[in-house]
């Protein structure tokens, strides 16, 4: 899979809250947003749809993203907002490829995604290897794929804002 480079950047404090922080167990709603080193918003943190999840779950999940928000999430009270940074790496020329429109593997991914919203530019897909790649570009003879991280080359800022802990709509669900 892709490899990705996570820490929190850092924590603001939204008030002086006598609530406790997060805590393994705790079930926890977040929202966040993205933007690039150069400050380009992505998705805006007061924009974007709550996420829940369990903390301490990430231990047992090894997704880096997840495991940085669960990380974020224990040093903040409700309301405050921490920044995890992302980086790809190095973008590597080398793993983006033309494959010929009729290769097996770009016959068996067209198969694959015929129901499922369709083979397109900018849709991630694993390939017969595993590994993940983005389809860049298509057209009459080839498909450009990139096996690239999709951060390659560039750093994220993810914006984890706290909203609740153990409410009642989050933990009943």
């Amino acid at each position: 899979g892709f490899a990705t480079t996570m820490r929190v950047a850092g924590t603001e404090s939204a008030s002086a809250s006598v609530a406790a922080k997060p805590v393994v167990g705790d079930i926890v709603r977040i929202s966040f947003g993205v933007e690039t080193a150069d400050g380009e918003v992505l998705q805006d943190v007061d924009g974007a749809e709550a996420v829940t999840f369990e903390v301490g779950a990430s231990d047992v999940m090894g997704n880096p993203l997840f495991k940085a928000f669960d990380e974020a999430v224990r040093k903040l009270d409700v309301g405050a907002s921490a920044t995890v940074a992302a980086s790809g790496g190095e973008y590597d020329p080398n793993l983006l490829f033309a494959v010929p429109s009729g290769h097996e593997e770009i016959l068996r991914l067209r198969a694959e995604w015929a129901d499922r919203g369709g083979f397109v530019e900018g849709l991630t897909v694993t390939l017969a290897n595993g590994e993940p790649a983005v389809i860049r570009a298509i057209d009459d003879t080839k498909v450009m794929l990139d096996a690239n991280h999709p951060f390659a080359g560039s750093d994220v800022l993810f914006k984890v804002r706290l909203l609740g802990v153990n409410d009642e709509e989050d933990v009943a669900s």
